[in-house]
């Protein structure tokens, strides 16, 4: 089996690297602080003294580290991995990062005679404890072929966006949605507690909600059909009375706000009679 070697115990690193561990890989690790190490060392890993050491004993390098100052750091820098690396190493960043940063790292790896993948994951400690994590990869399927058993043995699912940079623009963006979602929903239920609602039963209706309105306006916005279930003007009288309601309660809804100003735009454009899933074009 390859060796490989995983720079960043985080939460979700030190879940990838116990079952890169449990599936019998030779695991070579770095982190910063050497005592998230411990346990993983007691298992059989092998603690390197920089991301320089660790990229010369190994042959997939594997990186899961906070942000892009941080990724720079510790494939670019002065004990970086990249500039220590062998023609040949492969290189896989799981990092959420910018896409400009991603392919950074893909030139300076190509520029050594190595691949690279950058492969942002969708998945929380749980997942990554499990093996049940998804990767969204960006590179060259020819390299994904190369490096697949290393990617599922810490994933479930394994999605080829495209090019480098491709999958860190959509990592981003997936998280938007659910960043802007979890907002939403505590602005609805500030409102529904300003009534004196529970909140267990409001999250209840609200996820019934959540997978109804998705499920049925997904295959609409896919194919821009905005043929008229729920019309556009209706939605936008409903989230006008919803802040009027919170503006007596004095409670901000920023978010709802935002979302109520989008509506009034596609009814400036005439669509007011449309689908109000027309506001996602």
């Amino acid at each position: 089996m390859k060796k490989v070697g995983l720079i960043g115990l985080g939460i979700m690193g030190s879940g990838m690297a116990g079952q890169l561990l449990e599936k019998g890989y030779s695991l070579t690790i770095w982190n910063r602080d050497t005592s998230k190490a411990k346990d993983l060392v007691e298992k059989g890993a092998k603690l390197a003294a920089s991301p320089a050491e660790l990229a010369g004993e190994v042959e997939v390098v594997l990186s899961m580290v906070k942000d892009d100052a941080a990724v720079q750091e510790v494939l670019l820098g002065q004990k970086g991995a990249i500039p220590a690396a062998q023609s040949g190493t492969a290189f896989i960043d799981l990092s959420t990062i910018g896409p400009k940063v991603a392919q950074e790292l893909a030139a300076a790896v190509k520029a050594k005679g190595c691949s690279f993948l950058h492969a942002p994951v969708t998945g929380s400690k749980d997942a990554a404890a499990s093996g049940k994590l998804n990767l969204l990869v960006g590179g060259d399927e020819a390299d994904l072929a190369a490096q697949r058993d290393i990617l599922e043995a810490i994933s479930m699912s394994i999605t080829l966006v495209g090019p480098v940079g491709s999958s860190a623009v959509l990592k981003l963006a997936n998280n938007q949605f659910a960043a802007v979602m979890i907002a939403a929903l505590g602005e609805s239920l500030a409102l529904g507690e300003s009534a004196g609602l529970k909140r267990e039963m409001l999250l209840n209706v609200m996820e019934g909600t959540a997978t109804r309105v998705y499920g049925l306006k997904k295959a609409k916005i896919a194919s821009r059909d905005w043929s008229t279930e729920f019309a556009l003007d209706l939605m936008h009288k409903d989230m006008t009375l919803a802040l009027q309601a919170a503006n007596d309660a004095t409670i901000p809804m920023p978010i709802g706000a935002a979302a109520r100003e989008s509506f009034q735009q596609s009814r400036s454009e005439g669509k007011g009679g449309f689908d109000f899933s027309v506001v996602a074009e």
